[in-house]
């Protein structure tokens, strides 16, 4: 019964010897699949991080995880890593801190070596690109007839003007100087502009692009940079001098690019000879590199997952105290009673393992500490739990509102979602997930796909119910079935006979034309038409098995009839739920005894909302109930029910055998319906009929004698009046009336409940005695009100006062004893009592809760409103999409496409967003509108000492 409450917990104390603490609590971390289940305490809460016992042994796990967080991070960049298994020794901590320490420097160095011969072999492939370049630019200023001077390399890659003429001490004019290179694609136009300003324009600069793929690869960024190779031709040492600095400013690579042709070709050789061995070396450096890696790859993450619980451990052992009489350590936590032999058999095999000398030993301790709350759930209600828990975890042996919610969440979200179509999809998703849950667990970490993983059986259980309303409104993909059966509305042009029968009595030639429908009834076996009898037999109108009549579709007044049907199921679904968290307040009551809260908060907040709520919803079900067609208002004074069986007539008798009754059906005159009966029909005042207009027959009702038949009130203003008809008009004579009744509106039954305080026309009452009921009712509601705000903040100050006067005559052991007496509540009782905070509290919660139950109820209307925008949504994009255009336009193709694009309509807005805004708003009902009624929320979750909860445990996420 622990989803209902909270596990039973306890306060233990340990005392664990030194020398087997660590193996201890690594036997209390695998309890229940790795789960746990001790919740420890920080006993060294007063202490930093540096003065714990094992901040050593911390900070030497950090250091491995670091290490190893580098070595998965280079295993996974390098794609061709081959592993060769994982070590079969057991390493200690210690030996594995050295060797990863080792490995780690190992790696650094030939990192170091690696990055540099990589910028090498980078170099030299741009030398290679600046030279392949070089020939097309120099042969082209060779053909213009300008003389250039021979390149000399200095430090830095640029070129210095020389004499042309041996032995002359002066330049020629046509003497220019040129810097060669490589620069990053995104920088050549800075650079160029900033070249152009620097220079005033006296610079030539050529440039092309590298065609080598995705570019040079950078090892310090770990990216490919895309580079051109580029040529500034200039005169003069100052605008050398400039040209350098800019160069390097923008990231440029300067090379030696020789004007001589030979000289060129004799730096390619020298170029590619270098590049072949600093290939080998390159591969060489490789090869080690992946030999390394591939020796410790399928080791890593066993030691990852290793060194993760040996700091769980030792961060875990820094809430212990340290006792140094008697070399033990010392640790409290909270545990299920429950588990008890659980933690003894982890504290033996403890013992074992490490060897130690004196048993660890387990004492429990009594406290008055709120417990942590623990609620023991199946995996389907997890996904639920973790809902709930997210508004707020309950207090310690609160009523868990995941019981409910495990199956109203689901419920509330089909009747929002409703959809044959839509809800089979997302329960096909749902069951894959289930089915393969195994499977998919190691993508659970996920922080997308982990939220979907965690909630698969609400997704499936959302699915089956959004399945089912999608039944009960008889949709598919906004399409209506007759998967149980045919229509059972008749019309003109309907192929069963029964309905062509009916459509030629009750309209003769032009039964075919006709537009109104008619419901199918067994009319033929109620009265005989060709002897013009009764049988006796009541008429009875079939009903559709299950769900919406799918002759409602494409209908006029569709919507009209959809969204009265929805709205008052939504009323009714919204009081139902919030008298439940109402009556789990009740729950909550009676588990503390809670008897001041029970008697003037739970039992007047059930009284005002059934007032008003219940009472609208009885009115919803008796509206619903009712057979309109045989409830009439006699003389504007009372209700009568007259069921729809036909007048059976004796003629020797000359009377009417079974009244109340019906005329004869489908009788044009009324004088012809009233010969059937003898002429004991008065139709002087009035008939049902009108003219020559056929109905189903009229409803004849006998008082005091007198015959009354069904009156037609259509556009009649008088009939109605009680000044004009009324029981005594009728006994003096002066006239007596009978009519149909229609259904009440319920909205202004609602308001003119208090508007007009008991007083209801008889024509629009729904049950007997409705106005008296109502004034009861009003009353009820009106008291409530004063019985909750009142009565618990007088009577808590009353015990309180009477509990301080025990004090002053009492011991203080029967203190103690007394003020646990008195309290008789878990949230008063105790400490010290503020009568004015206390009543400002209950005053807040009484003007929350009797204007939350108004609002409260206003808000369920989101169920219907969700449902006619998933409805209307799904049937425009079927009718714009599918019918309108593909199936309009006779082409396979055309088809074909609209279908593709009425699946991706589907998918991304019905199935993607309307879909999570039914289940935010279905979140929204259950922590507002229900939750509010009895949930405090305000307790601590039991987060235990296990090696499955290890983000919990280093407060930290572990990836």
């Amino acid at each position: 019964m622990s989803q209902f409450r909270s596990e039973d917990m306890a306060l233990v104390q340990l005392f664990i010897q030194s020398e087997a603490a660590h193996d201890t609590l690594h036997a209390l971390g695998q309890i229940g699949d790795q789960e746990g289940c001790i919740q420890f305490k920080d006993l060294n809460a007063e202490k930093s991080a540096f003065q714990r016992l094992f901040v050593t042994d911390v900070r030497r796990c950090d250091d491995m995880l670091r290490i190893l967080r580098l070595l998965k991070e280079t295993v996974a960049k390098e794609k061709h890593v081959q592993g060769r298994g994982a070590e079969r020794a057991e390493l200690s901590l210690h030996e594995l801190h050295d060797k990863l320490l080792d490995l780690e420097k190992e790696m650094k160095e030939h990192g170091g070596a690696y990055l540099q011969l990589k910028k090498q072999n980078n170099e030299l492939e741009e030398h290679d690109w600046v030279l392949m370049r070089g020939d097309g630019w120099f042969a082209n200023a060779y053909k213009s007839g300008v003389s250039m001077v021979a390149p000399s390399r200095d430090g830095d890659g640029g070129t210095e003007m020389a004499d042309m003429e041996g032995g002359m001490g002066h330049r020629s004019q046509h003497m220019l100087g040129h810097i060669a290179g490589c620069v990053p694609y995104e920088n050549f136009a800075d650079m160029e502009l900033t070249l152009f300003r620097a220079t005033r324009g006296n610079m030539l600069l050529k440039k092309k692009d590298i065609d080598n793929g995705d570019g040079f690869y950078d090892p310090v960024k770990d990216e490919f940079v895309k580079k051109c190779v580029f040529v500034v031709f200039f005169s003069g040492e100052r605008s050398r001098v400039k040209i350098d600095k800019i160069c390097d400013s923008f990231g440029a690579t300067k090379h030696m690019l020789p004007e001589d042709q030979e000289e060129r070709a004799k730096l390619k050789s020298q170029i590619n000879e270098k590049k072949e061995d600093l290939k080998k070396v390159l591969d060489v450096t490789q090869e080690f590199k992946l030999r390394k890696l591939g020796s410790v790859k399928d080791s890593v993450e066993d030691w990852y997952e290793y060194v993760i619980k040996e700091k769980c451990i030792f961060v875990t052992l820094n809430m212990f105290n340290y006792d140094v009489t008697h070399k033990c350590l010392i640790a409290e936590g909270w545990c299920p009673e429950a588990d008890m032999e659980e933690i003894k058999r982890a504290l033996r095999e403890g013992t074992s393992v490490s060897r130690a000398s004196v048993q660890s030993v387990l004492h429990r301790v009594q406290t008055k500490e709120t417990p942590p709350t623990y609620f023991r759930n199946e995996p389907v209600a997890q996904g639920t739990q973790s809902i709930v828990d997210a508004y707020g975890m309950a207090r310690y042996k609160e009523f868990n509102p995941a019981v409910f919610s495990v199956t109203t969440f689901p419920f509330l979200f089909g009747v929002m979602f409703g959809d044959v179509g839509h809800g089979f999809m997302m329960a096909m998703c749902g069951f894959l997930l289930v089915r393969y849950e195994e499977k998919l667990k190691y993508l659970a970490n996920d922080e997308m796909f982990g939220t979907v993983y965690k909630g698969r059986y609400n997704i499936l259980m959302m699915g089956i119910f959004a399945t089912y309303a999608g039944f009960i409104y008889n949709e598919l993909f906004a399409v209506p079935m007759e998967v149980f059966g045919n229509t059972v509305w008749c019309s003109g042009e309907s192929p069963d006979a029964n309905c062509q029968m009916l459509g030629t009595v009750a309209h003769g030639d032009n039964a075919g034309n006709q537009l109104q429908k008619w419901l199918r009834t067994n009319i033929d076996d109620a009265y005989d038409f060709k002897k013009q009898q009764s049988s006796g037999v009541e008429v009875s109108w079939e009903v559709y098995p299950l769900g919406s009549d799918p002759g409602w579709a494409h209908t006029a007044n569709k919507l009209n009839f959809g969204n009265s049907f929805k709205m008052k199921f939504a009323i009714i679904v919204g009081v139902i739920q919030m008298v439940a968290g109402v009556c789990t307040k009740c729950a909550n009551c009676l588990f503390f005894q809670d008897w001041v809260t029970l008697y003037w908060v739970y039992i007047p907040e059930m009284v005002f909302i059934n007032s008003i709520f219940g009472y609208l919803c009885l009115l919803i079900l008796t509206k619903w109930t009712t057979n309109w067609d045989a409830t009439y208002v006699l003389n504007n004074n009372e209700i009568v029910s007259i069921p729809q069986v036909y007048c059976k007539y004796e003629p020797k008798e000359r009377q009417i055998t079974n009244l109340p009754c019906w005329t004869a059906p489908f009788e044009y005159s009324k004088d012809a319906a009233s010969k059937l009966y003898g002429g004991l029909l008065d139709t002087t005042e009035g008939w049902c009929m009108k003219g020559n207009v056929a109905t189903a027959g009229c409803a004849v009702y006998e008082l005091n004698g007198k015959l009354i038949v069904e009156q037609n009130t259509f556009g009649n203003t008088t009939m109605p009046s009680p000044d004009l008809f009324n029981p005594t008009t009728c006994a003096d004579g002066v006239g007596c009336m009978m009519y149909k009744q229609s259904p009440p509106s319920l909205l202004d039954t609602l308001i003119k409940m208090f508007m007009e305080i008991g007083s209801v026309p008889v024509e629009a009452s729904t049950i007997t005695s409705q106005g008296t009921i109502q004034v009861c009712l009003i009353l009820l509601a009106f008291f409530a009100v004063p019985c909750m705000l009142f009565p618990k903040p007088y009577i808590l100050k009353w015990e309180h006062e009477k509990t301080k006067s025990h004090h002053h005559s009492a011991d203080s052991d029967d203190d103690e004893a007394a003020e646990e007496l008195v309290g008789g509540g878990h949230d008063h009782g105790h400490g010290e009592f503020d009568f004015g905070e206390e009543m400002v509290h209950q005053m807040i919660h009484t003007i929350e809760y009797v204007l939350g139950c108004i609002s409260n109820t206003a808000s369920y209307l989101r169920l219907w409103a969700l449902s006619l925008a998933h409805a209307q949504l799904s049937e425009v994009f079927w009718e714009k999409t599918v019918v309108e255009i593909g199936l309009e336009s006779s082409s396979a193709v055309m088809l074909f496409v609209c279908i593709s694009a009425w699946a991706c309509f589907t998918v991304a807005v019905l199935m993607g967003m309307e879909s999570l805004s039914a289940f935010l708003h279905a979140l929204r009902l259950h922590w507002v509108e229900f939750m509010n009624k009895f949930y405090f929320g305000d307790g601590y979750k039991f987060s235990p000492f296990g090696f499955s909860n290890v983000d919990q445990v280093l407060g930290e996420t572990s990836d």
